[in-house]
Formats: C-alpha cells, sequence, structure tokens
C-alpha cells in the first residue's frame, strides 16, 4: 500500500499539494485510529493539525500550511 497526503485550499476542490510518504499501513494504525489493515482502501481521510503534524514528524517531511490535508492510498 502506498500513502500520499493531499492539499486543497479551504472551501475549493482544486489539488494544489500532493506528497508521497514512505510510510506503512502498520505505522498509520494508531495514529489514523483504524481497527485494522482494510480501513484505508478506497478512502480520503481528512487530517487533523495532530494527525499532519505526526505524519510530518514521522516521514521527516514539512507540508505547507493553510490547506485541507488528506491521506489518500493506492494499491
Amino acid at each position: 500500500m502506498n500513502f500520499s497526503v493531499i492539499g486543497f485550499h479551504p472551501g475549493k476542490d482544486e489539488l494544489v499539494f500532493e506528497q508521497s510518504i514512505s510510510l506503512s499501513v502498520e505505522d498509520l494504525i494508531p495514529l489514523m485510529q483504524w481497527t485494522n489493515s482494510n480501513e484505508c482502501i478506497g478512502v480520503d481521510f481528512r487530517l487533523t493539525t495532530t494527525q499532519a503534524l505526526e505524519i510530518e514528524r514521522l516521514a521527516s517531511l514539512a507540508f505547507p500550511q493553510g490547506l485541507d490535508l488528506y491521506l489518500t492510498s493506492s494499491g
């Protein structure tokens, strides 16, 4: 499973940011509060500020400020 964080300006539906992240399902389960590894399939998850900051820390990345961020996955 490959994960990315995508971002949109608030109130807009145009994708303005996308960053692949090198984290596994196992890394993300506790942070996203999933109960199993299938919960990440086919859904984009709106990230809270806390979740975005933790993903930044775990993946050694920095995301742009002021965007609505989502965690997305692909096979």
